[in-house]
């Protein structure tokens, strides 16, 4: 499977004055709902559609809540999740207190055969429109 990738121009935002640097950028094709997913997995699969959805629907119940209740997800070889908090620094350890939380975000990481089907990914370098265009960040 081919990945495609564009140019993308983004100046130093420590030095503005030196030229910018063109980084990869993937082309995402758009989107794939899980209407979508549970088609594909019907089709691999002695279940129909429908009991495809009431798995997924279930699957996004309770991840959540799973995470929320304070355990890691694990999917096996595909990957793990689990929260991470974002908080701000202080000087002492006995000074850190929930108000400096500002929230907590999903930590996935991938298994096995997540790292196996990128690492067999190859590269397609498409056309832009703008191919010198500069991102300032």
């Amino acid at each position: 499977m081919s990945i495609n990738f564009k140019p993308v121009g983004r100046k130093n935002p420590r030095d503005r004055q030196a030229p910018a640097k063109y980084y990869a950028s993937i082309n995402a094709k758009g989107k794939r709902n899980i209407r979508f997913i549970a088609e594909e997995i019907a089709d691999r699969s002695s279940l129909n559609q429908m009991d495809i959805m009431s798995v997924i629907e279930g699957f996004l119940q309770i991840v959540p809540k799973t995470l929320l209740d304070g355990y890691t997800v694990d999917l096996g070889e595909f990957g793990n999740m689990g929260l991470i908090a974002k908080s701000e620094g202080v000087e002492k350890e006995d000074d850190l207190n929930a108000s400096h939380i500002d929230g907590v975000k999903v930590k996935f990481r991938p298994g096995i055969l997540f790292k196996d089907e990128l690492a067999s990914a190859k590269f397609e370098k498409i056309a832009t429109i703008h191919e010198n265009e500069v991102v300032s960040e």
